[in-house]
């Protein structure tokens, strides 16, 4: 193996074994020419034995995993008596791990290994990852090292956004609205008019949202404060003039929880907004009750109908459109999320229980894992089952309407694979709607229009999206977390508290400041800034 002296330096630290002179291949497949094993603790909550992906990546690579999983909970507990008592895999995997775990165990006991090299020499489609903006940068901790493979995940620019129902709209003849005042009143027709058109004038749900995802603080972006809470490394501080801020003590945020409490006082605010489940959310999107819905998507509180049914058209094609940034000020904002692509930085580590041989085998196998193909089948199940491949990054998903629901269950999500690996979907073209026919040699790229729409309507409101840094210390990674635990449960609760008129934000506004700057707000700012490189 060419280079495997240079690894050799890289990974002196190790603490054991014998060189295992495996009869292996630095490229193509299989991966290795005899048996080979390694294995693999990763959270998951199902049985490895019933994951359709394995037999096949297991037939392709030579690679038999021995698989340590669990549900999350479960190996939450045992990781930490793993680490603690030397007794684990030689990969660990998943939503177990996080930030703390790779600065301890990796710049610090280097229990885990650093595998920049080995990406370098065996993983060109890790390495193609490691070089789109941002992504090395992230991976990359201050001793220089990169511990973990990412798993990345092509998106699109703009989701969790408000959609408006574009079918109420034309039913009462009313203009899409470009200002919180006119979504105010268009609100009021929707619930005074029978917007729905099912003869019972009371049902109508003006304004709700999806409970898995509901960061209604965004909407304070509406006044100027781009005070996000969810998916952000720096919950509800922004960069501002290229300075970190925090937004959520500001005039700005006070007038959005001002705006929103009017309107549920006015009955014009699902009631169940901060108390609901996702399938209550979901069972009255079904009765067409939303006139406004926060979701990931402008479908999502709908069944998944027939691409040729009478409701894929009424609430998937034509119904519920991208609400535009309203303007409550001159220059609003919106929290950019991504960039195009999302980044989960601790997914999988390799610990030193292998040697320079078995590491690289192993990044060989993850690199597998990014495979356009492959990643696609582990997503959507394997070809000419589940999915066609129709040309290059084209794929075109099989119709599963009458299937059995036994053969639903053997190919549903939960049993293609375990989800917490990381792997990278392309920004590959994916046929959803399975009437669509397209020829074989077809260069067509579908066309995501309302994504295009959303980037139309979002993109000029976009704000900077922070680069995702380490801290600079272990006292200042744990301090965050605690403040940050304490005042994001603090922002929340009384957010929800003062839009649901339990409590009076104008009574209550300067307690509230204090009480962000008894949870250490102001030392948050400062470690906040050490990490970005400001103080």
């Amino acid at each position: 193996m060419k280079k495997l002296a240079l690894v050799l330096v890289v990974l002196m630290a190790l603490s054991c074994v014998n060189a295992l002179a495996v009869d292996w291949n630095e490229e193509g497949l299989p991966i290795v020419n005899e048996p080979f094993t390694f294995s693999i603790f990763a959270d998951d909550s199902g049985l490895p034995e019933e994951k359709i992906m394995f037999p096949i990546m297991e037939a392709e690579t030579g690679i038999k995993i021995e698989w340590q999983v669990a549900p999350y909970a479960v190996q939450t507990e045992k990781l930490g008596i793993a680490l603690s008592s030397g007794d684990y895999a030689d990969v660990i995997a998943g939503w177990t791990l996080g930030d703390q775990h790779l600065i301890d165990n990796g710049m610090g006991t280097k229990t885990f290994l650093p595998l920049e090299e080995l990406f370098e020499e065996y993983a060109p489609n890790i390495m193609e990852v490691l070089a789109k903006p941002g992504i090395r940068a992230s991976m990359t901790l201050p001793d220089g090292h990169i511990y973990s493979i990412p798993y990345v995940v092509g998106e699109p620019e703009v989701f969790y956004i408000p959609y408006i129902n574009q079918q109420w709209l034309d039913r009462l003849n009313l203009e899409m609205p470009t200002t919180p005042e006119e979504l105010k009143e268009v609100l009021i027709a929707f619930r005074d008019n029978d917007a729905n058109g099912n003869g019972d004038p009371n049902d109508e749900i003006p304004f709700s949202g999806d409970p898995n995802n509901l960061d209604i603080s965004k909407l304070a972006g509406w006044w100027g404060a781009d005070a996000a809470g969810a998916k952000n490394q720096f919950p509800y501080f922004a960069l501002v003039d290229g300075k970190i801020a925090f937004q959520a003590n500001t005039e700005a945020y006070k007038q959005f929880i001002e705006f929103f409490a009017d309107l549920y006082k006015e009955g014009l605010i699902d009631p169940e907004i901060f108390t609901q489940d996702v399938a209550t959310w979901s069972a009255k999107g079904k009765q067409d009750l939303y006139g406004v819905d926060i979701s990931y998507g402008p479908s999502d509180a709908y069944d998944d109908f027939p691409a040729d049914s009478e409701e894929y058209v009424k609430y998937t094609k034509n119904a519920m459109h991208p609400l535009p940034v309203l303007k409550g000020v001159e220059e609003p904002v919106y929290h950019r999320i991504s960039t195009g692509l999302t980044l989960f930085r601790t997914q999988a580590v390799i610990t030193n229980k292998c040697d320079a041989e078995k590491a690289a085998i192993i990044v060989r196998w993850f690199n597998y894992l990014y495979e356009a193909d492959i990643s696609r089948q582990t997503s959507t199940g394997p070809f000419n089952i589940c999915c066609i491949k129709m040309g290059e990054h084209l794929y075109k998903e099989i119709n599963q309407d009458f299937w059995k629901d036994e053969y639903k269950e053997k190919y549903s999500w939960g049993n293609r694979f375990i989800n917490s690996l990381p792997r990278y979907y392309h920004d590959d073209v994916y046929v959803e709607n399975p009437a669509v026919t397209l020829p074989w040699d077809s260069d067509v790229k579908k066309v995501d229009e309302q994504n295009e729409m959303k980037m139309a309507l979002y993109g000029p409101y976009l704000n900077e999206k922070f680069p995702e840094v380490w801290s600079t210390s272990e006292e200042d990674t744990i301090r965050s977390a605690e403040i940050q635990t304490d005042l994001n449960s603090y922002i929340k609760t009384k957010t929800a508290q003062w839009i649901a008129g339990q409590a009076d934000v104008e009574a209550e506004w300067d307690a509230y400041c204090a009480q962000l700057e008894a949870y250490g707000l102001q030392e948050l700012l400062e470690i906040n800034q050490r990490a970005l490189g400001e103080a």
